[in-house]
Order: C-alpha cells, then structure tokens, then sequence
C-alpha cells in the first residue's frame, strides 16, 4: 500500500512541476509580447498613465468578461490599436493570458480555442478587423 501511495505521490508531483514550468513558459513568451507591445503605453507594472492609457492592473475589464478582452485585441478600439497585424492568434492568447495574470490580476486563462473562434467570426465580417467592429 505504502509503495502505491509513493508511486502516486510522485506521479502528481512530476505532472505538477509540468504545469508550472509550463505555465512559466507563457508567462516569459507573454513578458515578451508585453514588453515590445503594451509596455510603452500600459507601463512595466501594468499601471498605465493616468487619463491616456488604462491601468491594466487591478481593471476591471482586464479581470471582467475575457470575451470582451479579447475582442478588444482583435479589433482594437478608442485609441487601442489592433495587434492583429503584428501578432499571431497564439500570441494575442498568450499576451490575453499574461495580462489576466500579471500584477495581481487573477482572473484565469482563455483557451486558444476561444481566441480562435473570435477570430473566425471577425474575419467573416464585412468590414473584417479594426477599430469600430
């Protein structure tokens, strides 16, 4: 019994250290796309500059409903540009990912599945990606 108890103890210890490595991963290839994208305007902290650029700590639309979050990258709005030109779909999910997840905002992952999928739906419009979509 012992030793079935032991083979399951590190069986969920190796799958654990799996998804934190992984998830680190992201976290460094989200730091990335930050960095080069969002940091100039949304500052290394994510506190923004007050009346031009939101904070996206602590925002309540960063940690509301990730539909909107992610339409908003997609097609941009008020000043936000459109990363769809500079990004792969994987890395506007993996930037998503980060921003939901950085600075004390908790607010969980969007699969790649839903990036996808709003993607699909805007390029099907008439007038496809950009602001006022």
């Amino acid at each position: 019994m012992n030793k079935i108890y032991t083979l399951l103890l590190i069986a969920f210890g190796a799958l654990t250290i799996t998804n934190a490595a992984s998830a680190q991963d992201i976290s460094a290839e989200g730091a990335t796309i930050y960095e080069e994208y969002c940091e100039a305007c949304h500052q290394p902290g994510g506190e923004g500059f007050e009346d031009t650029y939101p904070p996206l700590k602590d925002n309540i639309f960063v940690n509301g409903d990730k539909e909107e979050l992610i339409y908003l990258m997609l097609e941009g709005r008020a000043g936000m540009p459109t990363f769809i030109e500079d990004l792969e779909v994987e890395q506007l999910t993996t930037i998503v990912n980060y921003i939901r997840n950085s600075w004390g905002n908790a607010s969980g992952d969007i699969t790649q599945a839903e990036m996808d999928e709003a993607y699909d739906l805007i390029a099907e419009e008439d007038d496809g990606f950009g602001p006022g979509n």
